[in-house]
């Protein structure tokens, strides 16, 4: 990671300003252009004004995670040796289509189905087209960072950095710390700390020592891992971390003075 202790959290932000000015456009085109009175006839040109700005999106949340990865790579005192990040994931036209298909008319009807208002169903197909249009243009710059972490001899492995109100879930992984590419995961109810999920605002950090620090809240959340947990294992632990997240967690990590004994 990159030895600003504040550089990772900049990192996510920069990504998290990217998603939300996409958030923006997708609104204002399904807002526009879609017809809740005609939802069949409207929505091609619907899906078609918004596949660009998802593409785009993706394009350039990639293009983050280069500079990004890179950047912590010299701030670490990396030498240059010639590597280049790998190209992002590529997103298949069907899967686009199908995602923004579900999110809009499919979740629309669904909503009328279920006795919601027009302008009810309208809001509920909105938020669900935000989220899995984030998560499709963020997964651009995230494969980057998976992709380069796994390439990059240098690199150690990653930190997972969250918003500042992550799910139960979010912060669960977080609470792993720098997790490096050796590690045995096995019986560890928090592996896979690279998944996502709609309207996540969390990123992928690299590190590239094997004594990396704890980022941000990352290593209190592991301190109240390991007590909540205490005694339980797999989903009991899970579930044991979610419910004192819901109860008490949530609010004390969002305290700007939160005490670290």
């Amino acid at each position: 990671m990159a030895a600003d202790p504040a550089a990772p959290q900049k990192y996510r932000g920069v990504q998290a300003l990217l998603a939300a000015r996409m958030a923006q456009q997708v609104l204002r085109v399904w807002r526009d252009l879609m017809n809740p009175a005609k939802v069949d006839a409207s929505w091609p040109a619907v899906r078609a004004a918004l596949m660009p700005i998802v593409q785009q999106a993706r394009e350039q949340s990639a293009v983050l995670a280069r500079a990004g990865y890179m950047d912590a790579r010299q701030d670490a005192g990396v030498p240059d040796d010639g590597f280049v990040p790998p190209e992002p994931l590529q997103l298949a036209i069907d899967r686009l289509e199908s995602t923004l298909d579900v999110t809009g008319p499919v979740e629309f009807k669904k909503a009328i189905a279920a006795g919601r208002t027009p302008q009810q169903a309208m809001d509920a197909a909105a938020v669900r087209m935000v989220g899995s249009t984030q998560y499709l243009a963020l997964e651009g710059g995230r494969s980057v960072m998976r992709r380069s972490i796994d390439a990059d001899e240098r690199a150690t492995g990653y930190a997972r950095v969250t918003d500042d109100d992550p799910c139960a879930w979010c912060a669960m992984l977080a609470s792993r710390g720098p997790v490096y590419k050796t590690a045995v995961t096995a019986g560890d109810p928090r592996q896979g700390g690279d998944r996502y999920h709609d309207h996540c605002g969390c990123a992928a950090v690299p590190s590239f020592s094997l004594d990396e620090p704890f980022v941000g809240t990352a290593e209190g959340l592991y301190d109240d891992w390991l007590r909540v947990t205490r005694g339980r294992g797999g989903r009991h632990a899970v579930n044991a971390f979610r419910r004192w997240w819901e109860a008490e967690g949530r609010a004390a990590y969002a305290a700007p003075d939160r005490p670290t004994t």
